[in-house]
C-alpha cells in the first residue's frame, strides 16, 4: 500500500521537524524543505502527495511557490495546505484563490494539522479533481472548526437522506453516538488537561476506522456521531470498540498530555428490531441508548462503592 509522501516547507528547522515527526507518527512519509526554490525542484523531480507550505519563506514566499506549482502541468495536481502565522482574511482568501486545498494558522494544534492532512488526502482520493477544488470550501459552514468533522446541522440533513435510502432499498443503517466522559490525567492536575487535543484524537480515530462514505460529525461539545450505511448493530458495536481502543492507545501514550478517558456509546440501527425511516427517530433512539448506558454505568458505580 502506498504511503503518502508529504513535503513540509518552513524556514524554521525546528518547526519543520516537529511537523515531520508528527506526520511520521501518523503513518506518512515526510521530507522537510526550507526555501521556495528547493521546494519547486523537489516537487518537479519527486513524487509528492501533499505540500504543507509556510508563507514567510526567504526570497520566494509561499504564495509565489503555490502560484508556480499550480501554473506547471507537472506539479499542478499536488495539493497545497498553507501552514502559516499569516492569519488575516486577505491572506487566507489569496491562498485559497491560488488553488490551495486548506489553510491552517499558527500556532496550531499538531493533531488538528493531522486531521487536515487526512481530510485533504481523502477528499482528493475519493473525488474527481474538478469536484475536489469546487466543493471543498463551499462546505465550511458544515464543518466543525476544532476537529475537521462535519457539524450537527450537516449530520441531521444527511441522516435524513440516508434514512430515506435505507428505507427504500431495505438495507440496515446504524447511528452511533460517542461521548467523551470522565477524563483523568495520568501525571498532571485535571485542570490542565488538553481536552481539545483529546477531542481531535477522537476525530482522528473515527476517520481512521471509517469508510469514505460514512458520515462523521461532532454532534455537540464532547459528543460525536457516526452514520454508518449498510452496517448492522453487531458491526457497529465492533466499529465502536475499534475506535475506543485507538483512543485509549493514543491518549495513554501521549508524552505531552497522557490521559485516560471514559467513552459512552449509544447505538440505534434501522432494519433491526424496528424501522426508523425518519432521521429524527433514529437519532433520538441513539441518544436514548447513550443515556441508558450512562445511567446503567452510574448505577453500577454506585453499587460498587456501596458494597
Amino acid at each position: 500500500m502506498h504511503k503518502a509522501k508529504v513535503c513540509v516547507v518552513d524556514d524554521c528547522v525546528d518547526e519543520a521537524m516537529l511537523l515531520c515527526d508528527g506526520l511520521a507518527l501518523n503513518g506518512y512519509e515526510a521530507v522537510a524543505v526550507h526555501n521556495g526554490q528547493d521546494t519547486l525542484a523537489l516537487c518537479a523531480q519527486d513524487h509528492i502527495d501533499l505540500l504543507l507550505l509556510d508563507v514567510g519563506l526567504p526570497g520566494m514566499d509561499g504564495f509565489e511557490v503555490c502560484r508556480r506549482l499550480k501554473a506547471s502541468p507537472a506539479t499542478a495536481h499536488i495539493p497545497v495546505v498553507f501552514v502559516t502565522a499569516r492569519d488575516n482574511p486577505q491572506d487566507i482568501a489569496l491562498g485559497l484563490e491560488m488553488g490551495a486545498s486548506d489553510y491552517v494558522v499558527k500556532p496550531y494544534n499538531l493533531p488538528f494539522v493531522m486531521v487536515h492532512v487526512d481530510s485533504v488526502l481523502r477528499a482528493r482520493q475519493n473525488a474527481p479533481e474538478k469536484a475536489f477544488h469546487a466543493g471543498l470550501y463551499e462546505d465550511t459552514a458544515n464543518t466543525d472548526e476544532l476537529t475537521g468533522l462535519k457539524n450537527r446541522r450537516f449530520l441531521t440533513d444527511r441522516l435524513q437522506e440516508e434514512s430515506d435510502k435505507a428505507e427504500r432499498y431495505g438495507y440496515p443503517l446504524s447511528c452511533l453516538m460517542i461521548e467523551v466522559d470522565e477524563v483523568t490525567a495520568l501525571d498532571e492536575p485535571a485542570e490542565n488537561l488538553c481536552l481539545d487535543d483529546l477531542l481531535v484524537e477522537v476525530a482522528m480515530a473515527m476517520r481512521a476506522s471509517s469508510r469514505s462514505y460514512d458520515i462523521l460529525a461532532r454532534f455537540d461539545g464532547a459528543t460525536f456521531a457516526a452514520v454508518l450505511p449498510h452496517i448492522t448493530r453487531e458491526d457497529a458495536l465492533t466499529y465502536a470498540g475499534k475506535i475506543g481502543e485507538e483512543i485509549r492507545t493514543a491518549t495513554m501514550h501521549d508524552a505531552q498530555c497522557p490521559m485516560v478517558a471514559k467513552l459512552n456509546y449509544g447505538l440505534a440501527t434501522s432494519h433491526d428490531t424496528y424501522r426508523c425511516a425518519d432521521a429524527e427517530a433514529l437519532l433520538s433512539a441513539a441518544m436514548r441508548d447513550l443515556w441508558h448506558s450512562k445511567s446503567a454505568a452510574a448505577i453500577a458505580g454506585i453499587a460498587a462503592v456501596s458494597s
